[in-house]
């Protein structure tokens, strides 16, 4: 157990989880529930991407025999009886929980179901400490990664460079969570550690054991709030989630992304493929030669620091045991096939849903995972131009939607 200074004794709240894993989203996790969060504008007016987010997951719900937990909030539901009262989702298995207070479509960031039934919500946290938490993490782990002049724009512009994850806390989504939660019955436990949820991603290693994989900016922000080390964070992780020693919460560098599920993938059994992105560094190093001006050089260092990341995360998982496998699977707003859900469909097979893109990298990405490594049966891809409009908005299928257990 770990010590802790009186006053942050006080910080900390009783473990109130029953010390249970997190739905896994290996394949291993079974998933045949997702949660879906439907919203319309602040304004109250249709979202043209919402709705055909909603389109995609009813109709492949419905294909593969899952059920939805759809939470929308006041005249949104609306949208919803109008849509899916149509025949062409007949059979599909859904239920509609009306929120009191205003949801969020980002349903993977702002709650873990617990394999003991619990819903676990994150703990509010002080914005300003958690976001000066974050940039010192950063501040500290990217040193001679970039100049020093660099660096400091790195951070004190993360929105063009990669942004501080923290939008769970801004949101204020975990209360109105909490509230629908007890408003079901069901028992409501905390995250004492700020980790949003695509930050974290629960598997297993290869030899079956769980493990957890924590960006660090999660570990260093909790580290900074409570004034702890590493190793106690993991530890408060542990308790959490009931992990028995420290090296199930395996610490992984963000992979030049927010989240961790923007730039990797957790296929099961101790193997993760990672993100590649030293050919598009090369490309942008003899851009910036060839056509030397602000412009191409800050592109040039954008890649540098995400490619240095990327080493550090590729590092971070082989030290811990975990065999990573390089893929180039993302590319801005073109496409993010790291982000995604495995589920298990009816007939018991394993298919993974995600990003649309151009369909020559779909059918290259779904090779990889159908025949190379054997993974799915099927990958399943939103709607392209749906997909490049959710990625401009920093987020995927795979932030839209929550396994539950089934």
């Amino acid at each position: 157990m770990v010590s802790y200074d009186p006053t942050i004794r006080e910080m900390l709240l009783p473990v109130d989880t029953g010390s249970a894993l997190p739905q896994k989203k290996t394949p291993s996790g079974r998933t045949r529930v997702l949660q879906v969060n439907y919203t319309r504008s602040q304004t109250g007016e249709l979202v043209e991407t919402e709705i055909e987010h909603l389109w995609f997951f009813a109709q492949t719900a419905k294909e593969l025999g899952l059920r939805l937990e759809i939470l929308t909030y006041g005249i949104s539901r609306e949208d919803l009886d109008q849509e899916l009262n149509q025949n062409k989702y007949k059979g599909l298995e859904y239920h509609i929980t009306l929120s009191q207070k205003p949801v969020w479509k980002w349903a993977e960031d702002s709650v873990e179901y617990l394999e003991n039934g619990k819903v676990a919500v994150l703990k509010p946290f002080n914005d300003e400490l958690l976001e000066w938490g974050m940039t010192e993490g950063r501040r500290h782990r990217w040193q001679g990664m970039l100049t020093q002049e660099n660096l400091e724009e790195a951070l004190e512009e993360d929105d063009l460079w990669i942004p501080l994850g923290v939008r769970v806390n801004a949101s204020e989504t975990g209360t109105a969570l909490e509230h629908v939660a007890q408003a079901k019955g069901q028992q409501v436990a905390h995250i004492r550690a700020y980790i949003e949820g695509g930050n974290m991603i629960t598997g297993e290693d290869a030899t079956g054991k769980p493990v957890l994989l924590i960006g660090k900016d999660a570990i260093a922000t909790t580290a900074s709030v409570y004034q702890l080390d590493y190793n106690n964070v993991r530890q408060i992780i542990c308790e959490d989630f009931g992990l028995e020693t420290l090296d199930q919460v395996i610490c992984v560098e963000q992979p030049g992304k927010f989240h961790l599920d923007m730039g990797l993938l957790f296929i099961g059994n101790g193997i993760v493929i990672l993100n590649d992105s030293s050919a598009d560094l090369q490309d942008a190093i003899e851009m910036a030669q060839m056509v030397p001006c602000l412009t191409t050089e800050k592109m040039a260092t954008k890649l540098k620091l995400q490619s240095g990341l990327e080493e550090a995360a590729a590092k971070d998982l082989e030290e811990a045991g975990i065999q990573v496998i390089r893929e180039k699977l993302e590319k801005d707003m073109m496409y993010n096939f790291f982000n995604g859900e495995f589920v298990e469909g009816k007939d018991g097979l394993d298919y993974y849903i995600t990003n649309g893109g151009p369909k020559e990298k779909e059918q290259e990405f779904e090779a990889l995972m159908v025949r190379d490594y054997q993974v799915v049966n099927q990958v399943i891809f939103s709607p392209t131009v749906t997909a490049q409009k959710s990625l401009k908005e920093r987020g995927g299928v795979g932030c839209r939607i929550k396994g539950v257990q089934g």
